[in-house]
């Protein structure tokens, strides 16, 4: 009798084959072990090692630590810093005009001298030496004050001289003051305003420096974060597509695949080996840059420590309307600051110029005293020409000092000047000048509002979109999550190509990688906005005085 097969779902032996396969590969494809290594001759390549990896030193830095070391270590940064340093010593050496002056002046001449007229004899000699002590102080109304002290000897070999040696002395009190042109403090602190501007605006680009230089720092560091994020989703993925080409092959031995199934997944594996070759490289880019930024010289090599960011980039729930985000920025905006203060410097201008419009009307007071001593000789009359000497007094430079304040004062002179410049007068170039100039800057200003709204309101916008995208990434990529793990189910049981997998397994992988870019781009969009509204530093806890 010849055996029958029993009935049933898998009845007959061409049924219990094909009943027999989709169990053989759920039983493999579902093993939790390892992956099976390749056989002997079947090789694929070997995943490049990353600079930041196990072996390689890592410098581990927040986003705090790299602001702060570039904005302490940036070049550009620094060169923004000695301008303000220039401007100020500039605004110094302005404000040097009003501090006192003093001025010694000593001059001596010995000297003998040919005589011409017969009383004199036919030479003598004679000497001469003086020193003066002056100390003028400039006012802020554009006058000046001067207090001057002489004192002089004179010592000659000329006959009947009554007085010899002789000493004066003379004290000199002076006052000048401009009363039309040239009055008061717009015209006398002009040039210490202009440098002024010039240090408030070296100021504003400096800090304008610190808070591009730090959102460049925070873009490039936020670039990292996703750089090595993507790169870790490639080297993930590789290592699925390994364990998937591993349990592919083993299916292959035993029937259960075919070699072309084996061929698709070495494909997917180089695939991605050449994937991870290229985040590697866009990975020491970013790092590169962020390198850069900070001032740290470039990796040569593996013995370098790689930056590894150790802040995630998260989203926050707050959002500012635009109305305060436009008023902060117009306050801190630091080209708001320069700005306004070129507006005053052009409109002071504008004074100054309409001030040497003026004829020129000045005060010129002196006051005086002169004091007299030295060997006086007395002769019989007063008149030296007798010869008979009566008697001789005895005096010093000291009793010519004292002299000077025993009738003080006893001189004065006063004197008005009136000059009027009519070239000055009838052109008015200058004052036209300086009106349009002041113009100008008004019309800067309100351009740079009009620019600075637009570019807080772009700002916001993006910042609402990035946010959107942050949970829009999230959602789809947990969906594609539960999609995949469904597909590798119905692939296990044959139900479904490799190039369904294959096409899932991509899809998963591009969208874990776009979760993490649209965090990132929501970190740098946050980032932008504080930046259009002058508050990077201040958010960063950043004290702009605390900088060189």
């Amino acid at each position: 009798m010849k055996a029958t097969a029993t009935s049933g779902p898998c009845g007959g032996r061409a049924r219990v084959s094909r009943c027999l396969v989709p169990l053989l590969l759920a039983v493999v494809f579902a093993s939790s072990s390892p992956a099976a290594p390749a056989p002997q001759g079947a090789t694929s390549p070997a995943a490049p090692k990353l600079n930041s990896g196990g072996d390689a030193q890592t410098l581990k830095l927040s986003l705090r630590e790299c602001l702060e070391k570039a904005l302490a270590a940036n070049p550009e940064v620094a060169v923004e810093a000695l301008n303000v340093d220039v401007n100020g010593r500039s605004v110094s050496l302005a404000r040097e005009k009003f501090l006192p002056a003093l001025n010694l002046n000593f001059f001596n001449q010995d000297q003998t001298t040919l005589g011409t007229w017969g009383a004199e004899g036919t030479n003598y000699r004679y000497k001469y030496n003086y020193y003066v002590l002056n100390l003028s102080q400039k006012i802020p109304t554009g006058g000046t004050f001067s207090l001057a002290f002489t004192n002089s000897m004179t010592d000659t070999g000329r006959s009947y001289t009554v007085i010899n040696p002789a000493y004066f002395s003379q004290v000199q009190l002076n006052f000048s003051q401009p009363l039309l042109r040239g009055f008061g403090s717009t015209a006398s602190r002009l040039e210490e305003r202009r440098a002024g501007t010039q240090l408030e605006i070296s100021r504003a680009a400096y800090k304008t420096k610190l808070i591009e230089t730090a959102f460049e720092v925070e873009s490039a560091y936020w670039g990292l974060v996703d750089s090595l994020e993507y790169l870790r989703v490639m080297e993930s993925t590789l290592r699925e597509s390994r364990e998937l080409l591993a349990r592919t092959r083993e299916a292959a031995r035993i029937g259960a695949k075919s070699e072309i199934e084996v061929l698709s997944a070495e494909t997917e594996v180089a695939r991605w080996e050449d994937s991870l070759v290229s985040a590697r490289l866009q990975a020491e880019k970013t790092e590169e840059s962020l390198r850069r930024l900070m001032n740290l010289s470039p990796r040569s090599g593996p013995q370098d420590p790689a930056i590894e960011p150790t802040d995630r980039p998260e989203v926050d729930e707050k959002d500012i309307a635009y109305e305060e985000a436009l008023a902060a920025a117009l306050q801190a905006r630091p080209e708001m600051a320069a700005a306004a203060r070129s507006v005053e410097a052009s409109a002071l201008e504008v004074r100054g110029y309409r001030n040497q419009l003026l004829p020129e009307l000045n005060l010129d007071f002196s006051l005086w005293n002169p004091g007299q001593s030295g060997v006086k000789y007395i002769y019989e009359n007063d008149n030296p020409f007798t010869g008979q000497l009566i008697d001789i007094i005895r005096g010093s430079r000291m009793d010519a000092i004292r002299d000077v304040f025993n009738s003080w004062p006893n001189s004065w002179n006063i004197r008005l000047s009136l000059n009027v410049p009519l070239a000055d007068i009838i052109s008015r170039s200058a004052l036209a000048r300086a009106r349009l100039q002041n113009r100008q800057e008004v019309l800067r200003l309100e351009n740079r509002k009009l620019l600075i709204s637009f570019e807080v309101n772009d700002a916001i916008r993006e910042l609402g979109n990035k946010k959107q995208k942050t949970a829009s990434t999230r959602a789809y990529r947990v969906l594609l999550e539960k999609r995949v793990a469904a597909e590798a189910e119905r692939y296990n049981f044959g139900l479904v190509g490799s190039e369904w997998l294959f096409n899932y397994q991509n899809q998963l992988a591009q969208a874990r990688a776009n979760e993490i870019r649209a965090a990132v781009d929501y970190r740098i969009a946050r980032a932008r906005l504080e930046k259009a509204m002058g508050t990077l530093l201040e958010a960063r806890n950043i004290n702009i005085k605390d900088r060189p």
